[in-house]
């Protein structure tokens, strides 16, 4: 009996010890694993655990420097459950946010809170002469998140001191007000100037996984030749300088509820 005893005691610490690592599981450990998932992000100089820890260096998959990272996550991860708190800062801008995840293609993001330096918006859907210039902030108190698309969202975004850069000169856009809402898998945007720049700007989207609907107007308040090759991009000028907007694709919900 006394070998049978031996094999429960080392059975015991072995299940203790793997207690105590996963309890205390460092982040320089388990942290890349779980980046490496991601797809996206690289993360060095890691302290802290799991659990809570910080990533002094996060960079994107273009080997953009995002800033730095700190984190909480529940420990009923090890169950699929995720609760995480994060906060991301950097010379280009800051993210607050909050996520819940328990099924693997459902999220649910609140709290979300963000400050960007607006050239951080310069990528692929943008072409490469233009740079935005300004500041982006926002706040995203809800955002439900369904295989990637938001089954329910409520955002309200600002764009401030916006202007684009472009070949032609720099167009000065003033402040513009990005309204957003998802309701039953159909999201809703408006998109407003605030009045105060060179361009009037006045449009509705609304989008469903079925398709898209598109439409506003673009109405320049000066006469200005790198702001008519700009809104030029959107489609034909019209007699006042101005460009309709008017697009869709697949089943489009209508703008209106």
């Amino acid at each position: 009996m006394k070998w049978l005893r031996r094999v429960a005691l080392i059975v015991v610490v072995l299940l203790l010890v793997s207690g105590l690592l996963y309890w205390f599981l460092p982040a320089s450990l388990a942290v890349p694993f779980a980046a490496s998932r991601a797809k996206g992000l690289v993360l060095d100089d890691l302290s802290g655990t799991l659990w809570d820890g910080r990533a002094g260096r996060v960079t994107g998959r273009d080997g953009r420097e995002l800033g730095s990272a700190t984190w909480r996550l529940g420990r009923d991860a090890i169950l699929g459950r995720i609760h995480l708190d994060l906060h991301l800062e950097g010379r280009a801008g800051r993210f607050d946010g909050h996520l819940e995840r328990t099924d693997p293609d459902a999220m649910h993001w609140t709290g979300i809170d963000f400050r960007l330096d607006a050239a951080a918006l310069a990528g692929p859907a943008l072409p490469p002469e233009l740079i935005p210039m300004g500041v982006v902030d926002g706040q995203i108190p809800r955002a439900d998140l369904q295989g990637n698309w938001p089954v329910a969202l409520d955002a309200d975004i600002h764009w401030r001191a916006a202007a684009i850069r472009t070949p032609e000169g720099d167009v000065a856009l003033g402040g513009l007000a990005l309204k957003a809402a998802s309701v039953g898998g159909v999201l809703r945007a408006t998109l407003a100037d605030d009045g105060k720049g060179s361009l009037a700007v006045d449009a509705a989207l609304a989008a469903s996984p079925l398709g898209w609907r598109l439409d506003g107007k673009l109405v320049p308040r000066v006469a200005d030749s790198a702001l008519s090759h700009l809104i030029a991009r959107f489609g034909p000028i019209g007699r006042n300088g101005s460009v309709n907007l008017q697009r869709k694709a697949g089943l489009a919900p209508a703008n209106t509820p």
